[in-house]
């Protein structure tokens, strides 16, 4: 019998669907994953993370320490006496903090670039780099990704003799964290040679100490494990400093000794880098971001104060799991410091693997999830999960401190009575419920770790609570219009953003908050609101209060002094992209961040909008601008123009969200998440393309367009060569098996796969036999399952070739699912009843439609997950080679 499969690209639009960027004025969307923090839950999880830790630490020194990021509580320890009762050199452990020396010192910067020769060498001191050579140019965050010898050697020789201790000190390092009597304090003093790192001397290893210092191989500098990782839990988790202690969930109470300032850029280099550092850098052979979690960490190899053998680093911090691979400070949960003498980094980076899958398969029987609480819900005692109903929505009356349950439609009534009051076109204000409803199901779930969906704010969106007197246009609107939404290509919701006036030309997201733009979202001309109340506007501001503003906020503190403020660059819609302030210091920032630090000081209505120009004239300063807030998709006074004038509201939509289409019943995306067709190669018939290469390793070929760029095939094959050894080494329990050499093909164009294949444009990729054929670049890495998708078309492969094409339909997709890593972004759609094996499998032949197809792909995950559970991954591979 020939075998097909499909998979599908909406995985990880699915996964991705409640996790967006933020409104205007706001940071991040934060989603805390905790859930039940009731003893019982905590100490069952709690008790798996200690027998992980202690399994993947057998009959070997060294330690282990497994917290709660976000509190400090100790929930797991191996050999304890290692942790806190031995100092060592933290090695490259130690470079996201030198890093953040260097942003703060504004000696690097995200547009820094450095060119690595290879090896770093000083007057007594050298020491070459472990990554390949002729890379391109390092920023800050492939530096820390890469571990880049040379790249924080020559930083620290510009740092001085002070700079990078006072930003360690304020870490704690260098000071006990009080987790026990037995404790060291461990090591942390500034070089003893002056300014210069150049100067030769006979202490020690003063010669080139700032060197040393700077890459973690100083005798300066020498840490216990515990400090470690406390200090990297407040690096990344918003600064929050905890006391570590060692306590069940349900006697523990948090100590946050301290909240250390780190500027949200500075921050965003460092965790981007130690998300390099997992994908692609010097921890991509553990393979963590296989797992159904993010997880950002860094690898560090250093000597031992006494000795010559290498101990290996590892500390790792895990979220929810999200294609984009972001973690917002709030989300992130879970940190694992793993110390191995006589080992590299990497060594440490693999030890951690087995703790962190332990955690994601205990959360998801607990009956929690990474995703959002909109997504997941726990159900009944099976285990199995139901998604989370729109209609049911929690908000929350930030003025009366009160959390109400209404509706969805009712929801889009409150916003509307909110924003849409001053609105008489009936078609705008259909525009504007649709935008309302569409951003409403895109973001459930924002306030999560608050417990409800949305505050009243514009944090959110602005809500107004059921008066005695509702008016009628606005009910109007909302009835007219229930159950319609904006979708994109895909059929998925899409970022609904509306604002008051775009001041002519409607902003791209790119340049207004530095995030890769939606194709909707890119910005258009809008000749409708020149005419406009917020057409144009002029604020004028005098230096002293504008020096005021600007000391607020470190992004924009020029000191005591300001001397002149210039416009550095506009972006293309007109709008002020980065703003150059001249004082006692230079800052450059963003026009929007510089548009909120003075509108926070001074008040909302000052600097409506990042689209103006500036003057400076004696003691003031002249702002000269138009429109009124950021600027994003619906323009309201463009759409009032454009309504008066005869427009439907589908044609105000299409205007602001160019590409998107308007449909009914967001819940039933049929063209969504989850559909297998027959796939006949008999009537495979190749495109011809002359634009294609053929790029080959030892088990793949991989044939390619010529504007793929060579880095990312090469990723592409390193990929499949590790994916198919760890599977290898999987299978090999149960049976000798092989691989056949794989062929792979990237497709230059939809169409061109749906004509290879029969696939439906949908489909992500097509396997039969030994060939995988890929829908384009572009597309896989823009739904963010480039990866995930070449796994799991391998793992088809493999479950043939072990069960020789005969195990049952339900039993090779739920595997497949698990070991590509997507069982966390499918699980959510299974059924409340479970099915029976008989009763799924007959059900998988035939399936009624495609939205039965996602439910029945979730059944199969949570099956093949809970017999895994039960009785091990070796289990799964016995019975397949049974067949």
């Amino acid at each position: 019998m020939t075998r097909e499969h499909a998979m599908l690209i909406s995985f990880a639009g699915a996964a991705i669907l409640f996790l967006t960027l933020p409104l205007s004025n706001t940071k991040p969307i934060a989603f805390n994953w905790r859930g039940d923090s009731s003893g019982r839950n905590e100490a069952e999880i709690d008790a798996a993370l200690q027998e992980a830790a202690t399994s993947a630490l057998p009959n070997r020194d060294g330690t282990i320490i497994v917290m709660d990021a976000q509190t400090g509580r100790v929930r797991a320890i191996v050999n304890p006496q290692q942790a806190y009762a031995q100092t060592l050199m933290p090695g490259s452990a130690i470079k996201p903090f030198t890093a953040l020396a260097a942003l703060r010192s504004e000696l690097i910067d995200e547009g820094t670039r450095t060119v690595c020769p290879g090896r770093f060498t000083g007057l007594n001191f050298s020491l070459a780099c472990v990554h390949a050579d002729h890379l391109p140019p390092f920023s800050p965050s492939q530096a820390i990704a890469y571990s880049c010898n040379y790249y924080f050697a020559a930083v620290g020789q510009r740092l001085g003799r002070e700079k990078l201790v006072t930003t360690l000190r304020e870490f704690n390092f260098g000071r006990a964290t009080g987790i026990s009597n037995e404790e060291l304090s461990g090591v942390l003093r500034p070089c003893e040679i002056g300014s210069s790192a150049r100067v030769r001397t006979n202490v020690g290893d003063e010669s080139d100490c700032l060197e040393r210092s700077a890459v973690g191989e100083s005798n300066h500098i020498q840490v216990t494990p515990i400090q470690l990782l406390t200090a990297y839990a407040a690096l990344v988790n918003g600064g929050h400093l905890f006391k570590p202690q060692m306590a069940t969930a349900s006697q523990f109470s948090p100590v946050d000794w301290s909240n250390i300032n780190i500027a949200s850029q500075h921050r965003a280099i460092i965790v981007e880098g130690m998300r390099g550092a997992i994908s692609y850098g010097t921890a991509r052979a553990a393979k963590l971001d296989s797992l159904p979690l993010t997880i950002i960490g860094k690898t560090g190899t250093a000597m031992p104060a006494k000795g010559f053998r290498n101990n290996g680093w590892f500390v790792g911090l895990a979220g929810p799991f999200q294609s984009n691979g972001e973690l917002d400070p709030a989300s992130i949960d879970l940190a694992v410091l793993v110390l191995l003498p006589r080992a590299h980094g990497a060594d440490a980076a693999k030890v951690a693997r087995p703790i962190f899958e332990t955690y994601a398969n205990e959360i998801r029987q607990q009956g929690r999830s990474g995703i959002s609480r909109s997504d997941v819900q726990p159900s009944d005692t099976t285990g199995a999960v139901a998604p989370h109903s729109p209609d049911a929505i929690k908000i929350h009356l930030v003025r009366e401190n009160v959390t109400q349950t209404v509706s969805l439609e009712d929801y889009v009534a409150g916003v509307m009575r909110a924003e849409g009051t001053v609105e008489s076109e009936p078609e705008a204000l259909k525009a504007l419920a649709i935008a309302i409803r569409t951003y409403a199901l895109k973001n459930l779930g924002r306030h999560t770790h608050n417990g409800y969906d949305f505050c009243s704010t514009t944090h959110c969106q602005r809500y107004v609570g059921l008066t005695t007197t509702t008016d009628g246009r606005l009910s109007a609107a909302v009835r007219a219009t229930e159950g319609q939404v904006l979708l994109d290509d895909h059929d998925q919701p899409i970022d609904a953003y509306f604002g008051a006036s775009c001041g002519g030309e409607t902003a791209n997201i790119r340049d207004l908050w530095g995030v890769t733009p939606a194709f909707y979202l890119r910005g258009v001309r809008d000749e409708y609101c020149d005419a406009g109340p917020h057409a144009k506007w002029t604020d004028t501001i005098s230096r002293a209060d504008l020096l005021r503003a600007l000391q607020t906020d470190s992004r924009t503190d020029v000191g005591n002094r300001l001397d002149q403020v210039l416009v550095s660059k506009h972006d293309e819609t007109g709008r002020a992209e980065f703003i150059t302030l001249d004082g006692e210091h230079r800052k450059i920032v963003r026009g929007w961040d510089f548009k909120i630090i003075v509108g926070r000081a001074l008040g909302w209505n000052v600097l409506k909008s990042s689209r103006f120009e500036v003057t400076h004239l004696g003691s003031n300063f002249i702002f000269r601008g138009s429109g009124f807030g950021h600027g994003l998709g619906l323009c309201q006074e463009g759409a009032h123009v454009m309504a008066a004038r005869g427009a439907s509201y589908q044609k105000i939509l299409e205007k602001y969200f160019p590409g998107t289409a308007v449909k009914r019943d967001v819940t039933d995306k049929s063209k969504a998440d989850i559909f297998l067709s027959t796939f006949d190669y008999r009537n495979f018939h190749p495109a011809g393309s002359s634009r294609l290469l053929t790029i080959a390793s030892e088990n793949f070929s991989l044939v390619y367009p010529a504007d793929v760029d060579r880095r990312t095939t090469s990723q592409i094959l390193n990929t499949m060569e590790l994916t198919r050894n760890d599977y290898l080494r999987r299978a090999s329990s149960a049976s000798t098996v092989t691989i056949p050499r794989v062929g792979i093909r990237l497709n230059e164009s939809t169409g061109d796969f749906t004509s290879r294949t029969g696939q439906p444009w949908w489909a992500a990729a097509a396997t039969q036999g030994n060939r995988i054929e890929l829908q384009p670049l572009a597309i896989l890495k823009q739904r963010g399952v480039l990866f995930t998708t070449l796994r799991h078309e391998l793992a088809h492969i493999l479950i043939d070739s072990v069960s020789n094409k005969r195990a049952p339909r339900w039993l090779e997709e739920g595997f497949s699912l698990y070991l590509a890593g997507e069982g966390q972004a499918i699980s959510r759609y299974a059924m409340r009843d479970r099915l029976a094996e008989d009763e799924l499998e007959k059900r998988l032949q035939r399936p009624g439609n495609q939205v039965e197809m996602r439910t029945l792909y979730a059944e199969a995950y949570l099956m093949v997950a809970e017999m895994i559970r039960r009785q091990g991954e070796a289990s799964v591979w016995n019975r397949l080679a049974g067949y």
